[in-house]
């Protein structure tokens, strides 16, 4: 390997990751575009399962690696990879360690996300399956638990975990059988993983309860595999994994020019929920708000005014702002405009649309107060958003 001080781009760096997660293969994604797009990362051939288990420096030699993404999710890899005398960036929210440098999501603001989410579909008492000792677990659980707190319902809240390595268990499984007939219906569940909600649904099923009527179900990872394997699609809060992967190879592009020895951990922001029927319910035993909710997200993207909301109720207009605003905590309008950014975050996301046509779309009137009402909502402007959580082209 020439010496460091010779080294100029594209760099020969590498990924050490798992394939079988959605997740890990986004952000690889995401790196290798940083790669292509800048020309100052090159990618060599990928190491095959008998190298990893060799020699790594005869490895990074021969292939004149000066760095490495990676997913380091024990203590135990950390001397490994501070031997190889080249820059690595974790990309694993599992493990955190504050000798190699991490960029993931903000797993806090994950957790508050799916609270305020499962209390806008009014549930009552709510419960949180986890991962023991994975920090982005904790992390979920904190934000979920804090918004709950903030909306006086903390004192509702069922905690339950399993490693994640057990998940196949039958034990595992039988557990969560018994921690879930034991709940308090209805409820709201977030499984910090789309694996264990399908767990949860698979669960839920064999006890003769009905999701979402009964129990609400939200994951986390939009796999494309998991949330649309059950016959009940899943909603799951989008982690932004090829955003994530694309910071990683900027930083390790940083890293191996400037050599900085310790750069601040990277939590890009999380904001969005791919709605599905899991959650697709309104625990309110309002017939009258129920109506009203119901009518809303049905037609929150076309031009609908407050007369209409009224009339779809079925009682008068003071009455309906005053329940509304006492069993949900938000006015009328608030809930349109809710779901017509949710609208807006996914078509920003998941299209190339142009923004007057996100706008149309979502049910604003013009792109300027969509680009007002956005930004107030997120603290990002529209086209910040995409680039976010979308790859340019």
């Amino acid at each position: 390997m020439p010496k460091r001080a010779t080294l100029r781009p594209p760099y020969q760096v590498q990924t050490i990751t798992p394939y079988y997660l959605e997740y890990f293969r986004e952000a690889l994604l995401g790196a290798r575009h940083y790669g292509f797009d800048t020309g100052r990362l090159e990618f060599v051939d990928h190491w095959l399962e008998h190298e990893l288990r060799g020699n790594l420096k005869a490895l990074i030699r021969r292939d004149r690696v000066s760095g490495i993404i990676t997913c380091i999710n024990s203590a135990e890899s950390i001397p490994m990879y501070q031997s190889l005398g080249i820059p690595v960036v974790n990309i694993s929210n599992s493990f955190v360690s504050p000798q190699i440098p991490l960029v993931t999501q903000d797993d806090h603001s994950v957790g508050r996300l799916a609270a305020q989410h499962l209390l806008s579909c009014g549930c009552q008492s709510f419960a949180f399956w986890g991962v023991p000792k994975g920090s982005f677990s904790v992390e979920r659980l904190a934000g979920y638990r804090e918004a709950l707190r903030l909306a006086g319902t903390e004192n509702h809240l069922y905690i339950n975990q399993a490693p994640s390595e057990s998940r196949g268990n039958v034990k595992v499984y039988r557990k969560m059988c018994t921690w879930l007939s034991r709940l308090p219906r209805p409820l709201g569940i977030f499984a910090v993983l789309d694996s264990i909600a399908l767990m949860l649904i698979r669960a839920c099923r064999e006890l003769g309860l009905r999701v979402p009527e009964d129990v609400a179900i939200l994951g986390a990872g939009n796999d494309d595999f998991h949330v649309d394997f059950e016959s009940v699609p899943l909603s799951s809060i989008q982690l932004p994994a090829r955003e994530i992967g694309r910071s990683a190879a900027e930083l390790l592009d940083q890293l191996i020019t400037h050599r900085q020895r310790h750069p601040p951990d990277r939590h890009l922001p999380v904001s969005e929920i791919a709605l599905r029927k899991s959650t697709d319910v309104l625990f309110i035993d309002d017939p009258a708000i129920s109506r009203a909710v119901h009518f809303i997200r049905e037609h929150a993207t076309e031009t609908i005014y407050l007369n209409d909301v009224v009339r779809a109720s079925g009682v008068c207009r003071t009455v309906l702002q005053r329940r509304f605003r006492q069993k949900l905590g938000r006015t009328i309008s608030d809930e349109i405009q809710r779901l017509r950014i949710a609208r807006a975050q996914s078509l920003l996301a998941q299209t190339d649309l142009a923004m007057s046509w996100v706008a149309e779309k979502s049910g604003f009137s013009n792109p300027q107060q969509f680009s007002l009402l956005f930004h107030r909502a997120t603290g990002l402007s529209p086209s910040a958003y995409r680039r976010q959580f979308r790859e340019k082209e």
